[in-house]
């Protein structure tokens, strides 16, 4: 399920690369030839300009009383200082032709409906024209001044420029498809990043899910065997079946806590569990909690200390940390068979403080540390139930990092465990 997602996710991320590639080269490509064709456009008008200019310069008598023509000599006298590579044709207010290049009068006779046009309009024009093979462009100038209308029409080929065009578009797109390929590439590294936390999220729900059907079906089969062993029995009376009345009391217990616990991380995975923040001595905490977990201690002969500096303040949430230290004490004495429990509270030199509970249990085995935390995550699950649901330590870790505590663990298997808690 989650290939199939990280694929469509994939898919999604490189549409949206190819539309976006796709813009992305077509306005550098039509930025560029808009910029390069205004350059050449401003050139050519400029060029115009300058051989109406030198005309007028060198022919004064080119027109007189706007009917005496005289042909312009050779080209070379007619471009003077040319800095433009272009050719020109020059026509009169009667639309003919004053000057053009010889050999360039089939362009001139495609391209003179320009002029005429501009003639009339009496306005400017720009425009590329396919002549032939070869794409022109052309830029005819109207002029209207003491020697009366004239139009002067400057126009090149192209055909260069046509192939740096086609060139620009092989790179663009080469450069586009490589680039695809490459985001591509790391969209699915990132997408499979970004998906697996939604993975581990959904495996753990899942085994979260199979976990707490399991922990509350034996409760349940236990009270229900034990109810049909009462109703079984119809002549016997309460005192006679008190056993297995008790039995099954205390499995609803049992179900009892560990729905209420379920009920707690339900609302810490939907952020519905609000803080309820004051100012307490933890002290305070630590000394009842060890005082009612004392009593069970010495009767499993287990020696219980309690290593407590005084008045030690703290802002946090009053009930949810009480549970945090019930958690880890019960813990402790509830896996410690012989040997002892030591619990401590104290300020560091840098006003941290540390609550630890360390015992000479069972120990966790090292493969297990880093699961510890996790929901009905037991390091042997073959051991005995211990009347325990599995969820109290992902509790504690909760209460820990909703205060943003550091909640740790340090065990040797058959050793012992030390939990500490940072504040």
């Amino acid at each position: 399920m989650f290939r199939r997602l990280h694929f469509k996710l994939t898919a999604y991320m490189g549409l949206i690369l190819i539309v976006f590639m796709f813009f992305v080269a077509t306005g550098i490509y039509s930025f560029t030839r808009i910029v390069y064709e205004d350059g050449n456009k401003d050139l050519m008008e400029t060029e115009a300009i300058r051989i109406y200019t030198y005309r007028s310069m060198t022919y004064s008598g080119f027109m007189l009383n706007g009917s005496f023509l005289q042909r312009f000599g050779p080209s070379v006298a007619l471009m003077g200082t040319q800095k433009l590579d272009a050719c020109y044709v020059i026509y009169d207010k009667n639309l003919r032709r004053v000057y053009s290049e010889e050999n360039e009068i089939a362009i001139a006779d495609d391209i003179k409906s320009l002029a005429e046009k501009s003639l009339q309009d009496k306005q400017d024009s720009f425009v590329t024209k396919k002549i032939g093979r070869f794409n022109y462009r052309i830029y005819t100038k109207f002029f209207n001044d003491m020697n009366g209308k004239s139009v002067v029409q400057v126009y090149q080929s192209t055909i260069n420029e046509d192939i740096l065009w086609s060139f620009l578009k092989t790179v663009l797109f080469v450069t586009g498809i490589t680039g695809m390929a490459i985001l591509l590439c790391i969209s699915y590294a990132f997408t499979g990043q970004a998906i697996k936390p939604i993975r581990d999220t959904w495996m753990r729900q899942r085994e979260f899910v199979a976990d707490a059907s399991h922990e509350l079906r034996t409760p349940l089969t236990v009270i229900q065997t034990n109810l049909d062993v009462v109703l079984s029995d119809e002549e016997g009376t309460v005192d006679e079946n008190e056993m297995w009345l008790s039995n099954a009391y205390s499995e609803t217990r049992v179900m009892a806590k560990l729905i209420d616990e379920l009920l707690i991380l339900a609302k810490a995975d939907a952020n519905e569990e609000k803080l309820d923040i004051s100012e307490f001595s933890f002290s305070e905490i630590v000394d009842n909690v060890c005082q009612n977990m004392e009593i069970i201690a010495k009767k499993k002969g287990i020696d219980f200390q309690l290593n407590l500096e005084e008045d030690v303040m703290i802002r946090a949430d009053y009930d949810k940390v009480r549970r945090l230290v019930v958690i880890l004490v019960d813990n402790a004495v509830k896996y410690t068979e012989k040997g002892k429990v030591t619990v401590s509270l104290f300020t560091d030199k840098n006003k941290k403080k540390y609550f630890t509970v360390e015992d000479t249990g069972i120990g966790i085995a090292t493969k297990d540390i880093d699961r510890i935390f996790d929901r009905f995550y037991r390091a042997d699950k073959a051991r005995h139930r211990e009347g325990g649901t599995g969820l109290g330590l992902s509790i504690a870790k909760w209460i820990a990092d909703v205060h943003r505590y550091s909640l740790t663990v340090e065990s040797t298997l058959n050793v012992g465990s030390k939990f500490t808690l940072k504040m």
